[in-house]
């Protein structure tokens, strides 16, 4: 019949084994700020807005027209799609003379709608601030250029906030990155204390002969490296 883990065995578990534990936490902390710190480059992030709106030319009357709004949500949508496209990244490189390719450009590029509004969203991550900026507001205004030649309707579209420079980088998040690894490696070390306790088969005390054997111990021989022990006292 298998014993039962009483909350004293697992507490002493925890403190006979506790330099794992200690040895787990302590890398998995140190491997963190590593990469959070010194090897992984920061990345920051720049953003800009554009709307979705009735083109001055057409503009009739001060009314609402919640037809006319479901439209221009779902041109957002549509736009949102465009502004990603080979033909207005590649305009950007173009104008930049930026290294990356359209694909990479993409992966730098985020463009989403902002909730059910005709406000367009693109989002660049770059390793410098300044040049983030500069690609989201050359892509705003590339694809605000050739939105003419891409589409057969097209409404006015205009920039509600340019890109700045943001110098709070977004990757990585070293005090995130180290909790994380805080919170795993003592779940790791635990884990491990008690894998290392449950195979060390070695008697130690009288009390684990027994739990071991059930037999009663009659004697101690006292360890002669202890203090006191050669005078017949084992502390």
């Amino acid at each position: 019949m298998e014993q039962e883990l009483s909350l004293r065995d697992v507490l002493g578990v925890l403190r006979r084994r506790a330099w794992i534990i200690l040895v787990v936490v302590f890398v998995a902390v140190v491997l963190a700020a590593l990469l959070s710190y010194v090897v992984l480059p920061p990345v920051y992030q720049a953003n800009t807005s554009l709307i979705v709106n009735e083109r001055p030319s057409v503009a009739q009357g001060t009314g609402v027209d919640i037809g006319q709004i479901q439209t221009y949500r779902s041109l957002a949508v549509t736009y949102a799609k465009i502004i990603t496209s080979r033909a207005v990244l590649q305009d950007t490189i173009d104008q930049l003379k930026l290294p990356e390719t359209v694909q990479q450009l993409t992966g730098m590029t985020t463009v989403q709608v902002e909730g059910q509004t005709e406000i367009i969203g693109v989002s660049v991550k770059d390793k410098d601030a300044t040049r983030a900026a500069l690609i989201a507001n050359t892509v705003a205004s590339s694809f605000i250029k050739q939105l003419p030649t891409l589409v057969n309707r097209v409404e006015n579209v205009s920039v509600i906030d340019r890109a700045v420079p943001v110098t709070d980088q977004v990757s990585p998040r070293p005090l995130l990155n180290i909790a994380v690894a805080l919170v795993a490696a003592l779940m790791l070390g635990v884990l491990l204390a008690f894998l290392v306790d449950y195979f060390d088969d070695t008697v130690k005390t009288p009390d684990d002969v027994k739990k071991l054997f059930g037999l009663r111990v009659l004697a101690v021989v006292p360890d002669m490296n202890v203090k006191g022990a050669r005078h017949g006292r084992a502390y």
